[in-house]
């Protein structure tokens, strides 16, 4: 009884140009989810077809990258903890006067954040190799190409505020499409010739394109003042530090552990440092 349109107030009705705004808004998500879905799967569903090898290598190479594929997985976990949270955020802050300035601020400490769990993951790889059997550790290569992809990833799903609060999903679900559609004539190109490891470098880069284009859009229709150089510059010093990793290990008898250790340290000391000195400048 309680339930019923006299005592509970709810008037009957279909509003016919409140569901036209909701269909226009909704189902070009449906398409992004859908581009999505492909981005993440496809190149584990061609991988069985395109490899250059009988049936069974090429299930046991699917195996591999899927084994190794799952070492990044830390950092889509955090990724998608994020999405949950930062999505509720962005619609419920965009009516703030600072609204486009925290926006900013996010991205970067969600960028800072990311390296690191790249640099863990890279630079410890000796343990978290350990994750997966001895059969498939033959693919841990990908696994940074992997995290760099995710690292993307996680860069666009931030730069997509600019069509989720604008009402334009229609033309985010044309930056999906466009990421679907690289995907798909990457592996194919690529798997042949360089094999699970071409698959990892077609995720990067749709990933990478995703996110520039988003970039470049968003500064159009909804203008948010990104520190793009120091950005960058976080994501190019975890990368520096991991080739340094590398190279040092080959240079100087350090125990694997302890030298990764001090990088991680030392990127740690350099954020720190450059936020702090940005906090006083600010200040």
């Amino acid at each position: 009884l309680l339930l019923t349109p006299q005592l509970s107030g709810i008037v009957w009705g279909f509003d016919q140009a409140l569901f036209g705004r909701m269909v226009r808004y909704s189902l070009p998500m449906v398409v992004i989810g859908f581009a999505g879905i492909i981005n993440e799967m496809l190149d584990r569903a061609l991988l069985k077809y395109l490899l250059p090898y009988d049936v069974h290598t090429n299930m046991k190479m699917l195996g591999i990258y899927s084994a190794c594929y799952k070492l990044s997985m830390l950092m889509s976990l955090f990724i998608q903890a994020f999405r949950y949270a930062a999505e509720p955020f962005f619609f419920a802050y965009a009516d703030k006067s600072d609204a486009r300035q925290v926006y900013a601020v996010v991205l970067k400490f969600f960028v800072i954040f990311c390296v690191f769990i790249f640099l863990l993951v890279t630079l410890f790889i000796d343990v978290f190799k350990y994750f997966v059997g001895d059969e498939f550790r033959a693919g841990l290569e990908v696994v940074p190409i992997l995290l760099l992809a995710n690292l993307c990833l996680g860069i666009y799903i931030n730069l997509s505020i600019w069509y989720k609060l604008t009402d334009r999903t229609l033309m985010g679900a044309s930056v999906s499409l466009a990421g679907a559609a690289l995907t798909i004539v990457l592996n194919i190109w690529w798997i042949p010739l360089f094999g699970y490891v071409g698959s990892a470098w077609a995720t990067l880069a749709c990933y990478g394109s995703m996110a520039i284009l988003s970039y470049l859009l968003g500064r159009k229709y909804y203008p948010v003042d990104y520190d793009v150089k120091r950005v960058l510059g976080y994501i190019g010093l975890g990368i520096g530090l991991y080739f340094a990793h590398g190279q040092l290990l080959a240079a100087i008898a350090w125990q694997p552990w302890l030298l990764a250790s001090a990088l991680m340290l030392l990127y740690v000391l350099i954020t720190a440092l450059c936020e702090g000195r940005q906090q006083r400048r600010l200040g």
